[in-house]
């Protein structure tokens, strides 16, 4: 019996518990009511929503805009992450910079995105290309910097010029912490594609959890906060997996 408990994942024990008091709270809790959804109310309202194209259409825009937000940091964020930390001039110069810039919500510029571009997708992406491009490229940067001194000397001891010790030395190095730059970025695309919906106007599901929220179908609302919630924790899981697959090295 008690090597039976023991095989069962950690995550499921917590989720379980998690829906319980949820349900609790929403059935019997202070916040029971009209404006308060029980776990059983939002699984109900979100597989009424699975029914409907709308919503699929809605989940479409939504990634989206994170996806294309996401891979445009990455490709502009990793490069010049790699050119700033093989100067130690420029990242000394460019760090406080982009350290102000990073903690800036995007949602403190949707007026100005909304007047620049519109409420549209190009709007979301602009705001999730904004909410990563400096916390990756510093990440990077750090990595860069972060390399063995004693192999650089060597290297260039054998004569090994920049690019090779950029491919061999400095990516390695810097792979774990563009990792977990990475694996940041996309929980953060997700959640800044959503309030661009929400907020701002974009197509998406944070439009429509508002639609759903204005029409007072609370438990449908609670679904798409619901679908948001596993769509996130599946990002996170599938990044892991190709972190431990790809930076192996790192033991992480």
């Amino acid at each position: 019996m008690k090597s039976a408990v023991s095989r069962i994942p950690a995550g499921v024990v917590t989720t379980v518990v998690a829906l319980l008091v949820w349900q609790l709270v929403g059935s019997f809790g202070p916040l029971h009511g009209d404006s308060f959804a029980s776990a059983s109310q939002a699984i109900t309202g979100l597989s009424s929503l699975a029914r409907q194209s709308d919503f699929w259409s809605a989940v479409a825009q939504t990634v989206e805009i994170a996806a294309i937000g996401f891979g445009i940091s990455v490709l502009i964020a990793v490069p010049l992450g790699v050119v700033i930390g093989l100067s130690r001039f420029a990242y000394r110069s460019t760090k406080f910079t982009f350290d102000f810039f990073k903690v800036i919500p995007p949602i403190v510029i949707i007026p100005i995105a909304i007047l620049a571009i519109g409420p549209t997708l190009e709007m979301g992406i602009f705001l999730v290309v904004f909410a990563n491009i400096f916390s990756v490229a510093i990440q990077t940067a750090y990595g860069v910097r972060d390399t063995d001194p004693v192999l650089l000397e060597t290297m260039k001891c054998y004569r090994m010029g920049t690019w090779s010790q950029i491919r061999y030395a400095r990516l390695p190095a810097a792979a774990s912490q563009i990792s977990v730059a990475l694996r940041l970025a996309a929980s953060a695309s997700l959640i800044v594609a959503v309030v661009a919906s929400l907020i701002g106007g974009a197509p998406g599901l944070g439009q429509l959890l508002g639609l759903l929220e204005n029409a007072g179908k609370t438990s449908q609302a609670y679904g798409v906060v619901l679908f948001l919630g596993i769509i996130g924790l599946l990002v996170s899981r599938a990044i892991v997996l190709a972190q431990r697959r790809v930076v192996f090295w790192s033991g992480k």
